[in-house]
C-alpha cells in the first residue's frame, strides 16, 4: 500500500504544472505587424516564458490568449514579446477583431 501511494505520489510531482485557470492573460501590450502578418503580445516573464506556454482563442472576431503553463523561473519579472502568425491565430490580413484580454502597465501585478 504504501508503494502504491509512493508511486502515485511521484507520478503527481511529474506531471507539468498547468496555469490555466480559464482566466484570460494578463498582457502588458500588444502590436500587430502587416508586413510579417504578426500579432505580438507582451507579457510578465521571469525567465521561463515561451510561445509554447500559450494557447489562443479566436471566437466571434475576438482574439483572447491563455496562459497554460505557469513561469516557474525566479528571476525578476521582465516583459517578452511572444509573437503569433496571423495564419496560425486564424485571421485574415484584412479582418478587424477586438482582444478578450485585459492589459496592465505594471509587470508585478500579471504576474499575481
Amino acid at each position: 500500500m504504501k508503494t502504491t501511494l509512493l508511486i502515485i505520489w511521484a507520478l503527481l510531482l511529474a506531471i507539468p504544472v498547468r496555469a490555466e485557470d480559464g482566466r484570460p492573460e494578463l498582457l502588458l501590450g500588444l502590436s500587430t505587424d502587416s508586413t510579417a502578418g504578426q500579432v505580438v503580445f507582451e507579457v510578465a516573464s521571469s525567465g521561463c516564458t515561451a510561445k509554447k506556454d500559450f494557447r489562443w482563442e479566436f471566437k466571434e472576431n475576438t482574439l483572447t490568449i491563455f496562459r497554460i503553463r505557469r513561469d516557474d523561473c525566479k528571476a525578476m519579472p521582465q516583459k517578452t514579446s511572444i509573437a503569433f502568425t496571423l495564419e496560425e491565430l486564424g485571421i485574415s490580413p484584412h479582418q478587424p477583431f477586438v482582444l478578450g484580454n485585459r492589459i496592465t502597465v505594471n509587470e508585478m501585478l500579471s504576474i499575481l
